[in-house]
């Protein structure tokens, strides 16, 4: 464990290290929340820093025994009239945003709600497990988009090739609802960033570990 007197309040990574100088933040109309996996919050080289220092009207709820049935601030969130919430997760019933138009798309999302979309963070199997522990998030429904780029994310082994890093997925989803115009990144592309960031982190891990 890193001592915290060596390592950044921000990005939680030693100081010879830090991210922070990386990161440009913004904001998008829809809110997006981190599920976080506790595992996840210990790691140095977990990806979900990098949403939350970047996307500054983002959330991230981290999670306590996997089981978000038991969380309140989670449960406000879905249950809030004002919300439409969706979970970022593929799926033959899924919502594939990369294969609809702007006008099918909207006709989708409840006018006057809020897209509320949650993200899980933690490895494909911890995942998994999140979902199954979960009915409430099983009852939501599913949002995605189409992967064309792999990841970079070299030092963690990605189950299939769409299998995305946080971090990764979060950029490519705002720029999916960009694209369709559902969002409007303030500063403009600033989402683009983030995936400069993430390369500077894997680049200073493959050098660690080199």
């Amino acid at each position: 464990m890193i001592n915290q007197r060596e390592a950044c309040l921000g990005c939680n990574r030693i100081k010879s290290l830090c991210l922070c100088s990386h990161i440009q933040k913004f904001e998008i109309e829809p809110l997006i929340v981190q599920l976080v996996h506790p595992k996840e919050v210990k790691r140095t080289i977990g990806t979900f820093r990098i949403v939350k220092l970047s996307l500054t009207n983002s959330l991230w709820i981290r999670g306590w025994g996997e089981d978000f049935d038991q969380n309140q601030k989670f449960l406000n969130l879905v249950n809030n009239p004002h919300h439409y919430p969706m979970i970022l997760y593929p799926g033959e019933d899924s919502l594939n945003i990369s294969a609809l138009s702007r006008e099918e798309l909207k006709l989708k999302i409840p006018e006057g709600k809020r897209l509320v979309i949650f993200v899980i963070d933690g490895t494909w199997a911890t995942a998994k497990q999140m979902i199954q522990r979960s009915k409430t998030i099983q009852s939501l429904p599913k949002i995605s988009f189409e992967v064309n780029t792999p990841s970079i994310y070299e030092f963690r082994r990605q189950p299939e090739k769409f299998c995305l890093s946080t971090v990764e997925a979060v950029s490519v989803l705002i720029e999916n609802l960009k694209q369709k115009g559902l969002c409007m990144p303030q500063p403009e592309n600033a989402h683009a960033q983030m995936i400069t960031s993430f390369k500077v982190l894997v680049q200073s891990q493959v050098d660690y570990l080199s």
